[in-house]
């Protein structure tokens, strides 16, 4: 390798600068990662990204609000009639490359934001081209990792335009970087190097001098309101469990109004709805004393990580988790932790014994773990990982072409 920067091609799904704002419900953890991913990796590369909106957003780029996004080389979209559509984005993505190469030269890696008809498309393409530059794979979640497809819906495949098996698809990556811990093995397995990349915080925050605080310990959650969150079980046993004192949420999603209906009827627990901003929720988390993470193992979300630990991490607040994704391994001995297998049992009982702990030891625990995030998982740490690692694919001698 030469002392150049990488040129690096990023197919994404983040929005523009401007327009997140006007879209709460749509991916909003997912457009902060991508978004801070895409500007940390450009500070150490000569990166271009190209975006994959859905059809929500189409015709409503404008009026812009403050909202942070990338600015992309080329807008692609995925609206219906979707197989129109997609084969028209897979198209103009190919013209795009092969203009970009033509005026400026060949690209060191393209990344690729998960496993979409689209770019799955442009990527087989991809392989056949000489050069051809290392594809690597930004694995983000997938529900159907590692298994096996039923035989209709294979055979439902073989008669649809642009789709293709994971397993097919995933063939023609020459590096995965990965945010859930527990894809290794499926991709070392196949000769597929991999790198753990646990996403990082979106927004720094400063908390203030804690205040001194009396009374029952408070928890607390903010973030997505769907039942993958688990985030209405999680309600029901803190309800059940009488505990001394409160629950406090805000977020968005489609629990909003049933949440709502059970603040009503117990004072124990609060509900505060969507904060103006992602970002405000941080400053929210200052009148709890513990956060948690009630997320399962659930619907491919195994093969994930929740991006929010980190937000959760930057308030120093003491955090309450599953393990799933590899929670455990950013958390450490500071974070305490929900089993899965027993989760009803296992929610209960800890938040009992974090009921009767001394705060001093709640906030010890946040700072040390605030600190950690501050020196090992920001942006820029993240971006140069993810550099060296395909800087070493890179200097590889290329593989034989995938099918």
């Amino acid at each position: 390798m030469t002392n150049r920067r990488l040129r690096v091609l990023y197919l994404s799904n983040a929005f523009p600068p401007g327009v997140t704002g006007r879209f709460p419900s749509l991916n909003p953890s997912g457009h902060a990662t991508e978004t801070r991913f895409g500007e940390a990796l450009g500070k150490l590369t000569e990166l271009k990204s190209v975006g994959l909106l859905p059809g929500e957003v189409w015709g409503n780029l404008e009026p812009a609000d403050g909202s942070i996004g990338l600015n992309h080389e080329l807008l692609l979209w995925e609206r219906k009639p979707e197989l129109w559509h997609r084969w028209r984005s897979w198209r103009q993505l190919r013209q795009y490359y092969l203009e970009e190469v033509s005026r400026t030269g060949p690209i060191d890696v393209v990344l690729v934001r998960n496993l979409t008809p689209v770019f799955n498309c442009f990527v087989r393409w991809l392989r056949q081209q000489r050069p051809c530059p290392r594809i690597v794979l930004i694995f983000a979640d997938s529900s159907t990792l590692g298994r096996k497809m039923k035989f209709s819906r294979r055979l439902r495949y073989a008669f649809k335009p642009m789709q293709i098996p994971e397993e097919r698809a995933i063939g023609a990556f020459d590096g995965c970087i990965s945010f859930g811990i527990g894809t290794r093995e499926y991709f070392e397995s196949r000769g597929i190097p991999w790198l753990w990349m646990p996403s990082a915080f979106n927004f720094y925050y400063e908390p203030g001098a804690a205040a001194a605080q009396t009374g029952p310990i408070r928890f607390g959650y903010f973030g997505a309101l769907a039942e993958h969150a688990s985030i209405l079980p999680t309600v029901e046993v803190f309800l059940k469990s009488q505990l001394p004192g409160t629950l406090h949420i805000c977020g968005f999603g489609k629990l909003s109004e049933r949440l709502r209906a059970l603040a009503a009827e117990n004072p124990s627990f609060r509900f505060d709805g969507l904060l103006q901003n992602q970002a405000d929720c941080l400053a929210w988390a200052q009148r709890v004393d513990v956060l948690i993470n009630p997320r399962l193992p659930v619907w491919g979300l195994e093969n994930s990580f929740p991006s929010k630990i980190f937000e959760f991490g930057m308030t120093g607040r003491a955090i309450l988790s599953t393990r799933t994704g590899g929670v455990d391994e950013v958390l450490r001995e500071e974070g305490f932790y929900i089993e899965s297998g027993d989760f009803e049992n296992s929610l209960r009982t800890k938040m009992r014994e974090l009921s009767g702990m001394e705060r001093g030891e709640l906030l010890r625990r946040g700072a040390v773990i605030r600190e950690r995030l501050l020196k090992e998982f920001t942006w820029d740490v993240q971006a140069r990982r993810m550099t060296e690692f395909m800087e070493k694919l890179v200097a590889k001698p290329a593989a034989g072409s995938a099918s």
